[in-house]
């Protein structure tokens, strides 16, 4: 995933650099993006103003999502995000101080390819984004393969 960009919709600060840096140090990510709220996330992915220019802001290849924001949850963005036609398919990992097995359960439903309690700390973040990025080469390497035997 060194070529991904990473869009982080977390609000608290000293997290979001944290994150980067774990991201930079594992080299899971080219470029990383902040978004502090749920409405500057999703004014990050429509392409709205300040985000408008999608050679410095791309569309995000993940998107690591704080449950708890100043003006919503993650579970609002995910949402969102469900109805959205060109940005549905965008993996998202949940890395939260949520505990609340509930809110865990309706993440997952609505389709977050990892929930990371903030407690068990950034390997673990790192692990399911270096699984994340194991599962979806192995999944581009068998539609390559079948369509591979299929032309042969």
């Amino acid at each position: 995933m060194s070529d991904t960009v990473v869009l982080i919709v977390e609000d608290q600060y000293d997290h979001a650099v944290m994150i980067q840096a774990m991201l930079d140090y594992r080299h899971l990510a080219q470029r990383t993006r902040v978004a502090s709220s749920l409405a500057e996330g999703q004014s990050y992915l429509r392409g709205e103003w300040p985000f408008i220019d999608r050679l410095k802001d791309p569309i995000p290849d993940l998107i690591i999502l704080d449950h708890w924001l100043p003006d919503g949850t993650g579970l609002d963005l995910l949402e969102w995000l469900a109805l959205e036609p060109s940005l549905h398919t965008i993996p998202v990992v949940v890395f939260t101080a949520c505990e609340d097995p509930a809110v865990e359960r309706q993440v997952l439903d609505l389709g977050v390819k990892a929930y990371i309690r903030k407690v068990k700390g950034f390997d673990e973040l790192a692990q399911a984004i270096e699984d994340l990025q194991l599962t979806d080469n192995h999944e581009a390497w068998v539609a390559q393969l079948q369509a591979d035997l299929k032309a042969g």
